[in-house]
């Protein structure tokens, strides 16, 4: 059986949980520009909790692929149901609450001093320009950090640098993922 919007399911994380949207379908982020473009292999819910397995109010979100979303089986569906019914102040929290999701994308370098990773981050940033506020695909990302002079670092190991870019809200374009903003990790 599938699942599809609103729907309360299972998830691999404790409790039960309202399916509040599908991901639409997207490229997964590669590595280097020579890896094929790949689908990401959903689908990919965005899951809303309300109660912990212990029947405790306990929100929170999470996004989760269909392999592990389950729908309730009948005694948690009844469960629910009375849950529901009983106490109207959690379930008016439980719609208004709202936390969005960011999905992030960790490109690792392997660079030689600890005060090269805010060079880097100032290269990468030089590069995508004003690009990185309106939006890029991690095929920009990969390209601008092609044209600097850390590129020969890049996916090396040891790993001492990280720059992480943040996808807010899972915001896709083309079926491309979009970052909007760069942050320098030294590790």
């Amino acid at each position: 059986m599938s699942v599809k919007k609103n729907d309360w399911v299972r998830s691999y994380s404790a409790g039960v949980w309202r399916v509040s949207a599908e991901v639409p379908a997207h490229f997964e982020p590669r590595s280097s520009l020579q890896e094929p473009k790949e689908l990401y292999d959903g689908p990919l819910f965005i899951l809303k909790r309300i109660v912990n397995n212990k029947w405790k109010k306990a929100f929170a979100m999470e996004t989760a692929h269909a392999a592990f979303v389950k729908p309730l089986n009948k005694a948690d569906t009844k469960k629910l149901e009375t849950f529901l019914s009983q106490d109207a102040d959690v379930v008016a929290e439980f719609e208004a609450y709202d936390h969005p999701l960011d999905s992030i994308l960790n490109i690792g370098f392997a660079l030689k001093r600890k005060s090269d990773l805010a060079k880097l981050q100032h290269a990468v940033a030089q590069e995508l320009g004003e690009e990185l506020e309106k939006g890029i695909t991690c095929d920009q990302i990969l390209r601008a950090i092609a044209k600097t002079p850390y590129a020969e670092f890049c996916g090396e190991a040891p790993q001492s640098a990280t720059l992480q870019f943040v996808n807010c809200g899972h915001e896709i374009r083309r079926r491309e993922l979009i970052y909007r903003k760069m942050v320098g990790l030294d590790f």
